[in-house]
Order: C-alpha cells, then sequence, then structure tokens
C-alpha cells in the first residue's frame, strides 16, 4: 500500500491520525476558484461543506476516495465520481439530536417572538408603556395546541417525532409527495400540509425533493402555520416562501439552510429586510459537543475501513 495524501479541504473536521502511511495537507477554507488546484496531489479528500464539482474530481488523478464529514452529500458530484471510480463516504447520525434540537429552538424563537422582544426589552421604552404583551398578538398556541407535520422521516426526522410528542404534540408523518400509496402510520403529503400548525422540513435535497413547498404548497397551508427547514436548501422554493411571509399567508417561518450558502441578499430573497416573522439561522444545527465528538471518530473509522479494502458508509 502506497503512502495516502489526505487534503482536507476544510480542516475544522480533521480527524485523529488514521492508522496508516499518510501526509495531510489541510485548509482552513477553500474557495470554489480554488478546489482544482488544492484537490490535485489528494488520494483522499475530506469536506464538510465545500463542493466538490466535476473539475475538481477530474484534476485530482490519483483521487480514491471523498468523506463528507456530514450527513448530507448533495455537495459532491457523485455521477463523476462514479466515473472515475472515486468512492465517496458520509458521517451519518451524528448530528441526529443537535439537529432535532435546533429545529424546536427556532420553532420557539419564531412562536414566542425572542428575536423581537430581546430587541424591546434592550430598548428599554415599551416595556414601561405596559403593551409589551402585544407583541405576541395573536397569543400563541401552547404545545398542547400545535399539530406537528414531520416531512423527512429519516434518522432526524424520528428525533423530531420524538421531541414533538414529549413536548405534548400531536405528531403527524407526511407520506413523500411523490409517493403513489401511503404507507400505516403516514398521512398523505398533500393533506399532511393542511393539516400542520407546524412543519418541521428535514428531508434530503435530491430530484424528488428540490421545491418540494412552494407556492401551492403554502397557499393550502393554515395561515397561522409556522414552517421551520433544517433540512437542505432548495427543498422549500424560498422566493415562494418570502412573498408568503410579506401577505402573512403563514404565520411564519425559520431556516438554518439555504438554496446558496452562505446566502447573500443577491441570492436569497429571505435575506431582504422587513420580512415579517422570520428567524435566520447560518446552517448550523449541527453543531454540538456530541456531534464533533461522533464525526471526528466516524471519520477516522472511514479512513480505515477504506485503506483496509472495506468501505462503510457508502453513498
Amino acid at each position: 500500500m502506497g503512502k495516502h495524501t489526505i487534503v482536507a479541504l476544510d480542516d475544522f473536521w480533521v480527524s485523529p491520525p488514521p492508522d496508516f502511511d499518510h501526509e495531510i495537507i489541510e485548509y482552513a477554507t477553500t474557495g470554489p476558484d480554488q478546489l482544482v488546484e488544492r484537490i490535485k496531489p489528494a488520494t483522499i479528500v475530506t469536506t464538510a461543506a465545500m463542493k466538490v464539482n466535476r473539475a475538481g474530481i477530474e484534476a485530482a488523478e490519483n483521487l480514491q476516495l471523498i468523506i463528507c464529514t456530514g450527513t448530507g452529500s448533495d455537495h459532491i458530484d457523485k455521477v463523476a465520481a462514479r466515473e472515475r471510480g472515486v468512492t465517496v463516504c458520509n458521517v451519518p447520525a451524528q448530528n441526529t439530536d443537535s439537529v432535532a434540537e435546533h429545529a424546536f429552538a427556532l420553532y420557539f424563537a419564531l412562536r414566542r417572538h425572542i428575536v423581537e422582544l430581546h430587541h424591546v426589552t434592550a430598548a428599554g421604552d415599551e416595556w414601561p408603556k405596559g403593551h409589551v404583551f402585544r407583541k405576541l398578538d395573536p397569543p400563541p398556541r401552547v404545545n398542547s395546541e400545535e399539530t406537528l407535520v414531520v416531512v423527512g422521516y429519516g434518522a432526524i426526522g424520528k428525533a423530531i417525532e420524538r421531541m414533538g410528542r414529549a413536548l405534548g404534540m400531536q405528531v403527524l408523518i407526511a407520506e413523500r409527495k411523490d409517493a403513489q400509496q401511503t404507507r400505516d402510520g403516514r398521512v398523505a403529503f398533500a393533506d399532511a400540509i393542511k393539516k400542520g400548525t407546524i412543519l418541521i422540513v428535514s428531508a434530503p435535497l435530491d430530484n424528488s425533493t428540490r421545491g418540494m413547498i412552494a407556492g401551492p404548497e403554502l397557499a393550502v397551508m393554515d395561515p397561522t402555520a409556522r414552517l421551520i427547514n433544517v433540512g437542505r436548501g432548495g427543498v422549500v422554493d424560498e422566493r415562494a416562501l418570502a412573498q408568503a411571509l410579506k401577505e402573512q399567508k403563514i404565520g411564519g417561518a425559520a431556516t438554518d439552510v439555504f438554496e446558496t450558502e452562505p446566502p447573500t441578499g443577491a441570492t436569497s430573497p429571505l435575506l431582504e429586510a422587513g420580512i415579517p416573522n422570520l428567524v435566520l439561522s447560518p446552517h448550523i444545527a449541527w453543531y454540538s459537543s456530541k456531534t464533533k465528538q461522533g464525526t471526528l471518530k466516524t471519520i477516522k473509522a472511514n479512513l480505515e475501513a477504506f485503506v483496509s479494502g472495506q468501505p462503510i458508509n457508502v453513498v
């Protein structure tokens, strides 16, 4: 076995040294214009969010393995990887609790207007007038009054279901939008989105989920419903969502993910000033001590399993 060159495109996720002959080239971050040059010497690449496209894969003549340091792998051109015989692995199930908890953090911040009330309290001029509670009008529901619809029923979706039930919510599991039949324990997608007072999206992005929630879906939701996306940007149509919020067709929305990341005013209409009842976070739902510890161990396991000829977590 020859010496491997591991290129870490974002070195936050450099694992404990694997037990084989190697060198590691680490970069704090990598931009799109730096990918081709940096990936060239690699036999193995690790990447958190940096897109590894066909040009990058073809530039690395000796590339054998790409490790996505999270669950999602939609930032890798897997078609190009397969054509070149490059294995792609991910790190599954390490961020499950963290993402589910963040979804509820966004939900509570949205329902209780926490961000707005922080600024009102810090300003100090409205509380003395005695009308701060009007910032919450109409009065928010309590958990036992909520119907939570889980859209995307993988490990994270199951954790969201468990937490929702623990909070006393009624929980519905939405069937896949393109499903021909509704499985036991699920509700047809079209019916579920009408019944929910909360919709939490934890679906991955692929051809079947891209734009899954757009104008037509938002139009039939409960006008007080709140939509939270901790799945992937692109599953929810951002332009349609921004318009629905402006027109108060739904009660509010929160998202941790964007179609283009990091978003700018030019790429995401959700960054437009003045959109009401909206809470944003910067794709940070995954981050926790448990996630980091588990991820580093799994990256090391992926590396060693691949080199031993028995790759794991292949996507």
